[in-house]
């Protein structure tokens, strides 16, 4: 039986957030940065990549590590994290990598730095900063924004460099420069050189009155892309949470704000309109819009794990667009890759759950929420200490949590369901469809148990095609869970 595909798509043990997804001779290849299980810090690793075949995108290989912290001359220490990087094949044929060190973290002016492969994922090398039009080098206070998340596009012998930063006010331990939003500027042939000086792009807060931006202005996370013939322009807003799409008339804009292509709580769509009512617990979002050859298109995007927001996962769903170029917001789920439902007959990881709320509703993940006892998180345990055969898990479900999986497939001949639990819980899951208060298909009663154990129910109601599937906590105690499979 061939793989299926889950969200997050890569296994569960790997954290590569802020995904720029990139279709190089039928393979698709994600860029981005690389968190830790449990990270005390954003981006700790080095620069990671994975691919799958366009046909099969269940199909993750792992790449290796493709630019160390310590490949930047002035990062010898690695004392700098990388942050979201981006690739592009240049004019010339060789790939491009654009990445922005965290300088101004251990004190040192920003650049965005550019290294360079003969292929998509080999070793790059370092091939220099990014300087202005007469060669000076680029920063944060040159007066073209601030040094961050950098991106780029190639069109024919042409590319252009993205890059920004949109907070809602200065900052004393920040460039003066991180409330100007995104920026852009043509490149020379050089791929380092700017060849003109730079332009304004996309409002941030400041800048965002009486625009199409206003309500969503510009925060971080340019990316830009040419889709169906069209120009996009995305980026993450000021909420965190929601990728967002402008379209452009030209690589270098103007622009004309669209629409949320994502959210990683589900947040903006017409049943969930607001952050209260979110699926998922909701942070910081990064990724951008991919178009395969047979005219699919996906988004990629990241959630949080862990109760801090330092362990990213990537997550990627199917979009449409209208004949009129709009993009619709892509809805949350557990099989954004697959091409189709997940069986509901094959065992599927809780992990790979797209809503998970407890009985208080949810938090925003981000530097001033301390994660308290009344919250469910993603978590994950090694085995034998090795990350490869590390295993991801539902933590912490109480009385009144729910989590849920879209979409599974029933055929009607599904007379059982069983999970696969332990901790203290006393009590009973109560399995649904539809809806965390849909019709109750199955009870399964759970007896505490510091081992991993599986506890099985009859299915009491016939389901038939594709359902989403909740389970709800009633009880008392926690519990955790690593897996659901109906018979």
């Amino acid at each position: 039986m061939k793989r299926a595909a889950y969200n997050p798509y890569l296994p569960s043990w790997e954290y590569v957030p802020d995904g720029e997804p990139h279709v190089f001779d039928g393979r698709m290849y994600v860029y981005g940065s690389h968190d830790a299980a449990g990270g005390e810090n954003y981006c700790p690793g080095d620069y990671v990549c994975w691919s799958a075949p366009e046909n099969d995108l269940a199909d993750w290989r792992f790449e290796g590590v493709i630019f160390r912290k310590t490949d930047d001359p002035s990062n010898l220490d690695g004392s700098a994290p990388l942050f979201a990087p981006d690739v592009a094949q240049g004019p010339d044929g060789r790939f491009y990598l654009y990445y922005a060190l965290a300088s101004m973290l251990v004190g040192r002016p920003c650049h965005i730095g550019v290294a360079v492969c003969d292929e998509p994922a080999g070793h790059y090398r370092f091939l220099g900063n990014v300087a202005l039009p007469d060669g000076m080098p680029f920063d944060s206070d040159c007066g073209y924004g601030m040094v961050f998340d950098p991106a780029v596009y190639v069109e024919g012998d042409a590319a252009w460099l993205y890059w920004g930063f949109g907070m809602p006010k200065a900052s004393s331990h920040m460039p003066a420069a991180v409330t100007e939003g995104s920026w852009v500027a043509r490149l020379s042939a050089d791929m380092v050189t700017m060849a003109e000086e730079p332009r304004h792009l996309a409002p941030a807060k400041l800048q965002a009155n009486g625009t199409g931006f206003e309500a969503h202005p510009f925060f971080e996370a340019s990316s830009f892309r040419r889709i169906h013939d069209r120009y996009y322009f995305i980026y993450s807003s000021l909420q965190g949470h929601e990728l967002c799409w402008a379209h452009a008339q030209t690589p270098e804009g103007p622009l004309a704000y669209g629409g949320v292509l994502h959210s990683n709580g589900d947040v903006g769509t017409p049943s969930k309109p607001t952050e209260a009512e979110a699926t998922y617990y909701p942070g910081n979002n990064h990724g951008s819009l991919v178009e395969l050859s047979d005219g699919r298109v996906f988004v990629f995007g990241h959630r949080h794990t862990h109760g801090h927001q330092n362990s990213r996962q990537g997550v990627a769903e199917k979009v449409v667009i209208r004949e009129d170029g709009f993009v619709e917001q892509a809805e949350m789920t557990s099989c954004g890759l697959n091409g189709g439902l997940l069986l509901a007959t094959r065992e599927t990881p809780a992990y790979t759950c797209c809503h998970l709320r407890s009985a208080e509703g949810i938090l925003h993940y981000s530097s001033s929420v301390t994660w308290n006892e009344a919250h469910p998180y993603v978590a994950q345990e090694a085995d034998a200490g090795a990350a490869t055969s590390a295993y991801a898990y539902v933590h912490n479900l109480r009385d009144g949590a729910e989590v849920g999986w879209k979409y599974l497939a029933f055929d009607g001949s599904e007379r059982s369901v069983r999970l696969e639990v332990r901790g203290t819980f006393n009590g009973s899951i109560s399995v649904r469809v539809d809806a965390s208060d849909g019709s109750e298909i199955a009870c399964v009663c759970v007896s505490p148990s510091d081992a991993w154990v599986w506890a099985k129910a009859s299915v009491s109601s016939t389901c038939t095609d594709a359902h989403a599937v909740y389970v709800v906590a009633r009880g008392s105690g926690s519990l955790d869970l690593r897996a659901l499979a109906f018979a």
